[in-house]
Order: C-alpha cells, then structure tokens, then sequence
C-alpha cells in the first residue's frame, strides 16, 4: 500500500464549570461490530498482480462503530494515557498493486482489480474515494467485486465463515459523493504498507473526520477498517462519540461528547457534576478473533454460521439456514429465504379455468376448476362473469335446443335456488342472479335433454 498525505487533526478540550447538569446517556453507542468480510482460496492467492503476501485461508474482517441514529463518530484511535492496538500472529495482507492505507484513497474503477477489494487498510466510512462501506446485510444494490466483475476472475469463494459471497454483495454503499476528507494525529502504523509491521500500539495516534460522520444507512454504522490476515487479529480501540444535538441538556456546559475507552482507570469514574470524566467502557471495544466470534448459537468458535442449516420451526419452509444477521430463515414455495409465499397464501397457477389459487403442502400452486364437464355434449356451454359480484350469463352453444333447468346448490350440496329455461335457442344467454346469496363459492348445475354440467362459481 502506498500511504496517504494527510492533514493533522486537531483536538478540542471542553472547559467545565459548575452549574445545571444532566448526566450524558452511553447508550447511543452500540458497540463495535466485527463483519467476516471474505475469506481467500488458493486462486486468490496464486495471482500475483497484487504482489506476495496472500495466502489460502486469509480471513478479511471489516470493523464498524454502531450507533444509535443521531450519534456521530467523531474519533477513532490511542488518546493520551488509553493506548489503541491492532494487530495479528502473523502479518496483514496488503495489495501492492493499487492497495491504500486508507480506504478513502482507493478509486472506485480499481477495486475490480485482482484483490483490490481484500486489501487491509484504516477509514472513517469510506470504502473507496466514491463508496461508503456498510455490512453486507445492509448492502442491497448487489457487487461490482467478484468473479465475472473481477477483471481476473478471482473472490468467489463462499466459505460459510463470511456470510454472503462477494459475487452476490460487496458491502459498497454508493452516495454520488466522495467521502469527506480524512484527517489523522500522530504517526500512522505501518501495518497497512507492505512489508509493515504486524502489531501496532500507540496512545497518540487517531483518526477522524472532523464535526464527525454518522453511517451512510438508517442503522448508523460506520466502518473504521478493513483487515486481512491469516493469523490471529486483535485490536483495543478507543473512540469519541457526539451526541445529538437535541439531547444535550439545556446549560451550555454539558457534555457533547462521549469518550468510550478500551481500558478504565478508577480515577475515570470519580467525581461527579461537571467535574466528573466522561468516560465509558464497552465490552466490544476489544477482540481477539480466537475467542470473540461466536456462532449464531452463541458458541465461541461454533460451526453455527451465516449460510449453515439449522431449524426455523415451520414445516412450511424448506432449506433452513442461518442468515447474514443469524436469523434462521427456510425457503418459501418460490425459494426465497424467509419469503411469504407459504402452503395456503395466495398464488397464480395460470390456468384461466381455475379461482382461488393457492400454494398446497407440497408447495404446489393450484386452483379448484371452475367446471365439471359430466357429459362432453355440454362442453360448449360457458359462464362468466366469474367470479361475480351479482350476476352472470351462461351462454349455449349455437347447435342447442329445447328446455334446461338451472340448480344453485353450496358445498354441501343444499340448493340454494332453482330456475327453470323454457326454452333454448342456439347461442342464446340466460342470466343467473347471486345477489341474494352470500358472498361464497357455489355449484351451478345446468341440465339439458343432452346431459349435465357443473360449474363452480363465486360470489364475491
């Protein structure tokens, strides 16, 4: 990766003098969320275009703040006495070819090339120099990265530990916009460039967009990195938060800003007014990937992943399996994960001489016919409207003749009414009235010197 010229970020301290005060609320940060981004196989690895350093089995991990809406990230990063890490066992995978340090420095037209996409590198939400990042879950106009948009074909591999391929979603959320212009304190790692180190520890380093950026989605998360490894990936992180602006109390001298630090200090906590530190852990500012991702059972290095089957309890659903965000999802009648179209609802068969489609146990979509040809010499007789909402016609064949009588009967076989034709003409209607039945389905039974017919009709 080639490192970024950026400007210097400048800290504001806020004095605080007695008065009115209202306890600032944590609550606005949600944690951070670690997103198993992709993991590399053997064709990935055997191209070279983006240099060595790419093996089989390379996880890629993106790292969010999540927030309530109306909370900004202001800083990410090591402040004076809390030391930031990130790190790995091993080394970070960084694309020499058109890789960056930062996200935002990557062009967008670049990261169809070779492993562009899975290069590791930090940001403020900005996936390339026109994406956002969002996780994949959040991802829904589909992927420029991957196989047949990959310029070599590569990053089709579906390993179940990353959740939906790259082929299908890219996690790159398009505003129309470049993202804002990042700004940093301190020495940046090494870790991002190639050939840098492996571990980095420091309590004066940071990065930020100033006024600070909420997520590019109602869900406010903003991606902060993206890193690539085939070892063991650490970090403690600690970060600012500023809270909405109809939420802090009315004396100018409350809080704006929440400060969320990896490790606490007794002395953090003490105090109280304006004099007491604003300061808060949270369990996800700190993650070893060894023990901290946990199945969608809630098992610590489980099998139970994003795209592995399990059991959603409805026997009307069919291909169980664990979703993006650990839903437990089966396959509708038309194959789609967590769909509507189940046994009983509402389908269309394409049969004009059925009503009342719908899907069966089997997830057969069908209709009950709307006529019982008892004697093909009827076969020309035809009914419609139906269904309908008072009357119908029934029409004759143009070779028919003599006398016919009409009998309405429910589904149990009860008449409901019964009409008499005296006589028949070739071609000629006869109207049946429902508007005095019920809304329902009904059997019309038409009866000739010829034979009988059946309909089915429907009284809306």
């Amino acid at each position: 990766m080639r490192t970024s010229a950026l400007a210097t970020l400048t800290l504001l301290t806020i004095g605080l003098v007695n008065g009115q005060y209202t306890a600032p609320d944590p609550s606005g940060f949600q944690g951070l969320i670690v997103e198993p981004y992709y993991v590399a196989d053997e064709a990935d690895a055997a191209n070279t275009d983006g240099g060595p350093g790419l093996t089989a089995g390379t996880k890629v991990y993106r790292v969010y703040a999540d927030m309530l809406p109306g909370y900004k990230l202001i800083t990410v990063g090591g402040f004076p006495g809390y030391p930031m890490s990130i790190g790995t066992t091993t080394a970070f995978f960084n694309n020499e070819d058109r890789g960056e340090a930062w996200g935002r420095s990557i062009p967008a037209n670049n990261l169809d090339d070779n492993t562009v996409a899975i290069d590791s590198w930090l940001t403020f939400g900005a996936a390339s120099n026109q994406h956002w990042g969002v996780l994949k879950s959040d991802d829904t106009d589909g992927s420029i990265v991957g196989g047949s948009n990959n310029n070599d074909g590569l990053l089709v591999n579906e390993a179940a530990w990353a959740g939906a391929p790259l082929t299908e979603v890219d996690g790159l959320y398009a505003t129309g916009t470049a993202p804002q212009q990042l700004v940093f304190l301190g020495d940046a790692p090494t870790s991002f460039d190639p050939g840098g180190s492996n571990t980095y520890t420091n309590d004066n380093f940071a990065w930020s967009i100033l006024g600070g950026v909420e997520g590019p989605t109602a869900e406010n998360r903003v991606l902060i990195g993206q890193f690539a490894t085939d070892g063991e990936f650490s970090f403690c992180l600690n970060l600012t938060v500023k809270i909405p602006e109809d939420s802090i109390c009315d004396d100018p001298n409350c809080h704006n800003f929440l400060e969320f630090l990896a490790t606490m200090e007794p002395a953090d906590t003490v105090g109280g007014g304006f004099g007491v530190q604003n300061k808060f852990n949270h369990p996800t500012l700190c993650f070893t990937s060894s023990t901290a991702i946990v199945d969608c059972a809630g098992t610590p290095g489980g099998t139970a992943l994003p795209g592995t089957a399990c059991d959603d309890g409805n026997a009307d659903t069919s291909n169980d399996t664990y979703t993006e965000t650990c839903a437990c999802q089966g396959d509708d009648c038309e194959g789609v994960q967590g769909g509507d179209a189940l046994p009983g609802t509402p389908c269309d068969d394409g049969d004009e001489e059925t009503i009342d489609d719908a899907w069966t146990s089997s997830c057969q979509c069908a209709g009950t016919i709307t006529h019982i040809v008892e004697n093909d010499a009827l076969a020309g007789i035809s009914l419609a409207p139906n269904p309908t909402a008072d009357l119908t016609l029934l029409t004759f064949r143009e070779n028919m003749n003599g006398t016919a009588t009409l009998t309405l009967m429910n589904l149990l076989g009860e008449v409901v009414m019964t009409q008499n034709i005296a006589s028949i003409t070739p071609g000629s209607t006869q109207a049946v009235d429902l508007s005095s039945c019920a809304p329902g389905a009904y059997l019309l039974r038409v009866s000739t010197e010829a034979g009988q017919r059946t309909f089915r009709i429907h009284r809306r």
